[in-house]
């Protein structure tokens, strides 16, 4: 990957940002068994990795196996954030969800 948004993503509280309020979106679709491996490069955004899993419907079972990812601009590191996600990560995963 190249300088590109939202590299790895898995959003199920999307809201359309037309609106003016977003809610906490209640997904009624199971997301589980998601295997991201051997993704190297760069991110055009902050957040290179996000899981934003509905608090009714966790992620389960996402494994990050060699991933690495950096900010296109290398100013400062990429981040990656996790919310309602059972993760798991096998070898080098750059960058890694906070504890």
């Amino acid at each position: 990957m190249h300088n590109v948004q939202n590299p790895i993503i898995i959003d199920q509280n999307y809201c359309d940002r037309r609106r003016m309020v977003c809610k906490q979106e209640e997904s009624t679709v199971q997301v589980s068994d998601v295997l991201y491996q051997n993704i190297k490069g760069t991110s055009a955004t902050q957040v290179a990795i996000m899981f934003d899993c509905s608090q009714s419907h966790e992620c389960e079972n996402i494994i990050l196996q060699d991933v690495e990812l950096q900010l296109s601009q290398h100013r400062v590191h990429a981040e990656a954030l996790c919310n309602n996600v059972d993760l798991t990560h096998i070898g080098r995963v750059t960058p890694l969800c906070p504890n």
